[in-house]
């Protein structure tokens, strides 16, 4: 049997009002700060200053790289390290969604390496040889990605329409701080499309796994399930600050080592699937990820039907029509929609379908589905 190996250097600080600690927990891994974040939803709710003014008070000299977009560009990650390099920064604090988080760790490797960032998602150069000049902090503002508990991140290079993702141990972050109350301001919109990501992180996992390992399914159905119970209730009150920490528990710990523990580790082709679509199309990531659930799903019950309809008893509660299961909360968390109202467009499947292949790790060539131009190119026409 694979042996499990579960280490992981991130300090976590959780729990409404945490950010409180920011400047406390900064001064102890640095003291030339430069803080990035993406738009200006940082700035408009004051949460920027805040955390400014904080890490000023406990001693923390403070710069900021603003303009990280969703799609983080390694373009924008290059030109960031540059602004760390000259202002010699010993601390990088990651302020915002996954994007900004991904973000930040792709900057402290080009900062620290000194070369162009998607050097190391080609395979170019070696991450791992890397030595870091930068602690890193992340500070996610919605529940999504849960990159502040793992050391993942992607990145695209716009010019190729390449979205790449590679994990080394110089992304996991020193310490990253989780506080439910700062998610309070994300628009509805954006609090779906995270909640979707959180239950694909987990449910791609459990339905790619071989093997006996009920442990493992045990864990990854409780975090299924708290997605999915709580996700509707936060879309219904988004003040409710309870329905958020549920959901920033589920996210921190469905792209976590933590969904290995009894054994399986599977893999996520939806994702893999979904990265061109980002790639050529800047979708945003939530969304792709619905569009292609329903038919992937559909696609798979075949091979993998035993495990859909496992996850559909033990997470909905249905004994039925397991994808009309998952069908039915994408539409009740408005997130049931199609590639061709996000834009895609079918000229360009083909393409996209060889840019999976790709950049699949040859993840995709194995799969027992998905493994083709032909097939991947077929969900994307179901999904459209």
């Amino acid at each position: 049997m694979a042996t499990t190996v579960f280490q992981t250097p991130i300090k976590l600080v959780f729990g409404a009002g945490a950010v409180a600690k920011a400047g406390e927990e900064a001064a102890l891994l640095g003291k030339r700060a430069l803080i990035v974040v993406g738009g200006s939803s940082a700035k408009k709710t004051g949460l920027l200053d805040r955390i400014s003014a904080d890490l000023k008070t406990h001693g923390v000299d403070v710069s900021v790289y603003e303009g990280i977009t969703p799609n983080p560009r390694a373009s924008d990650v290059d030109a960031g390290a540059k602004t760390a390099a000259t202002k010699k920064i010993d601390l990088i604090i990651g302020l915002g969604g996954g994007s900004v988080m991904d973000a930040s760790k792709a900057l402290r490797l080009a900062y620290s390496s000194g070369r162009p960032v998607f050097d190391f998602y080609t395979g170019a150069a070696d991450a791992k040889l890397v030595t870091a000049k930068a602690a890193l902090m992340l500070i996610p503002t919605m529940a999504a990605t849960g990159s502040e508990f793992n050391n993942w991140a992607v990145v695209t290079d716009w010019q190729v329409h390449e979205k790449r993702a590679i994990g080394v141990p110089i992304y996991y972050p020193s310490t990253s701080i989780v506080d439910p109350a700062l998610t309070l301001t994300m628009p509805v919109g954006q609090v779906a499309k995270g909640g979707v990501d959180i239950f694909l992180h987990v449910m791609e996992n459990y339905i790619t796994h071989e093997g006996n390992a009920p442990m493992a399914d045990a864990i990854r159905e409780a975090i299924m399930k708290v997605a999915v119970d709580w996700l509707p209730v936060s879309l219904k009150n988004l003040q409710d600050v309870d329905a958020r920490t549920n959901l920033s528990w589920a996210s921190t710990l469905a792209c976590s080592q933590t969904i290995t523990l009894g054994g399986g580790a599977g893999y996520r082709p939806i994702h893999l699937i979904e990265h061109p679509i980002s790639g050529y199309f800047d979708v945003a990531h939530g969304d792709g990820l619905s569009a292609l659930l329903p038919a992937w799903l559909r696609q798979n019950m075949a091979v993998r039907g035993a495990r859909i309809t496992k996850m559909a008893k033990n997470v909905f509660g249905t004994g039925g029509d397991p994808v009309g299961a998952v069908e039915a909360w994408l539409l009740a968390v408005g997130m049931k929609v199609k590639l061709c109202k996000l834009g895609v467009k079918e000229d360009k499947f083909e393409a996209m379908a060889q840019t999976a292949l790709d950049t699949s790790r040859g993840l995709l060539a194995k799969d027992p589905v998905h493994n083709s131009v032909a097939t991947i190119t077929a969900l994307y026409r179901a999904a459209l």
